[in-house]
């Protein structure tokens, strides 16, 4: 209880100084190796270590305090992913590596190689020994600090490995300096005896053939690669050219739209001028029909056929009409009273002129009334 109380200690002051700093930055310790890395993450798993949020010491770690108790290893602890120099998606396929980490967003854990995996998974479950397949992770990646094998013997747990090209070689026979070995599915050799000269002979035949093999598939493989980056470029210039096309294209539409929109504005202005002049014609024929008659097309008839009278003054017309009006008067008169006297008596000559007397006045009368 002492021992865990202490560890207790320990990690929540380290995870305090990760929270302040912004993560611990790990350098990796002389010998660091991706075996090593995967032995130290089994015996955690084996010694039944506590699992302490922010712990990173030997009994007590949380995910990350898991890598960081081997020799500093990790980079930033707060970013092991980022810190790698090299990942991959689980979902292509983990390589045969022993000690590489394995991440899923918030959460890493250490590959130990034949498909398993530990990590300090939570307080109830402490170090967790499982196949990666029953955990979703989605990424692994080379730990920061670590060391990685490329070729020869590597030995974990008290089996021995052998790298090939960075990967320990599964399900083959192999003559390894003069001996013979069979690697199972976990990559675990068997034998190790003395091979003979067909053997030999036969392996390195088995060699060549897979160096031959090896070349062929990287002949491949960059050809591949160059027509697939021939095709890219094609496509890019077929693209670049498909634009500049339709860059052309919709520049002269916009020219043929402006060149349209100018010409009709061009007929609408000159249909606007034109309907003024029009107005301006109607509304010269409208003023010339207002024009009476007489002052319109026939001046010189008017001047011959009405005579120009001059003008009377309001009052001389009043005294001319009162004199006439009297002059009028004293004829009927006299005309009324020759009327009724016995016409026998009166010689004609007078009769007549009587009559002549009634006539003007009945003319003056009704020349008045005009």
């Amino acid at each position: 209880m002492i021992k865990k109380a202490l560890a207790l200690i320990t990690s929540t002051v380290v995870a305090l100084t990760a929270i302040v700093t912004g993560g611990i930055t790990a350098s990796a310790a002389s010998g660091a190796t991706g075996v090593g890395l995967a032995e130290h993450a089994m015996t955690a798993y084996y010694e039944n270590w506590s699992y302490v949020y922010g712990g990173s010491t030997p009994g007590a770690v949380d995910c990350s305090g898991l890598f960081v108790t081997y020799k500093g290893v990790g980079g930033v602890r707060t970013d092991l992913l980022g810190s790698s120099s090299e990942s991959g998606l689980v979902s292509n396929g983990i390589p045969r590596i022993h000690g590489l980490g394995l991440w899923q967003p918030g959460h890493v854990g250490i590959y130990v190689g034949g498909g398993m995996a530990v990590d300090a998974r939570d307080e109830s479950s402490g170090i967790v020994y499982h196949n990666v397949s029953s955990k979703k992770w989605e990424k692994w990646f080379k730990v920061a600090g670590v060391t990685y094998p490329t070729t020869g013997w590597q030995t974990f747990e008290g089996n021995r490995y052998y790298y090939e090209n960075g990967q320990y070689i599964v399900n083959c026979t192999r003559i390894i300096d003069g001996k013979t070995y069979t690697f199972n599915s976990s990559g675990i050799a068997n034998g190790g005896s003395a091979a003979s000269a067909e053997e030999i002979a036969a392996a390195n035949a088995q060699k060549e053939a897979d160096r031959q093999a090896a070349i062929a598939a990287q002949q491949a493989e960059e050809e591949a690669a160059a027509e697939a980056a021939a095709q890219k470029k094609a496509e890019e210039e077929a693209k670049k050219k498909a634009e500049e096309e339709a860059a052309k294209k919709a520049a002269a539409e916009k020219k043929a739209k402006e060149e349209a929109a100018k010409k009709a504005a061009a007929e609408k202005k000159a249909a606007e001028e034109a309907a003024d002049d029009q107005g301006s014609l109607m509304a010269q024929s409208l003023l010339m029909e207002t024009v009476p008659l007489e002052q319109k097309s026939m001046p010189k008839v008017k001047a011959a056929v009405i005579p120009e009278v001059e003008e009377v003054s309001p009052v001389n017309m009043t005294m001319a009409v009162s004199v006439t009006a009297a002059v009028v008067v004293v004829l009927s008169g006299m005309a009324f009273l020759l009327f009724k006297l016995n016409h026998r008596y009166i010689p004609a000559y007078c009769r007549r002129g009587a009559g002549s007397l009634k006539n003007l006045f009945f003319k003056t009368k009704k020349h008045l009334k005009k």
